[in-house]
């Protein structure tokens, strides 16, 4: 009785540790953005709706979700 009380505490356990439950951190880079310089007051930027931290000068799509960049206003 004892050793089936302790693989099942064991087996909870070592669920428990496969699953986690902090955050996963992503080893990607947090933006995908292009900065123009120059003259920002004639150039449209195109940003992604969903991910405002992705920018870009052209349209295109967002490298993180891939709708479609829109012009940011």
């Amino acid at each position: 009785m004892k050793r089936i009380l302790y693989c099942l505490t064991a087996g909870g356990l070592l669920l428990l540790a496969a699953c986690g439950s902090g955050e996963q951190k992503s080893s990607a880079p947090a933006t995908d953005s292009v900065q123009v310089a120059g003259d920002s007051a004639h150039t449209t930027t195109y940003t992604c709706p969903m991910h405002p931290e992705v920018i870009s000068d052209q349209p295109g799509k967002c490298p993180t979700c891939g709708m479609d960049l829109e012009p940011k206003s």
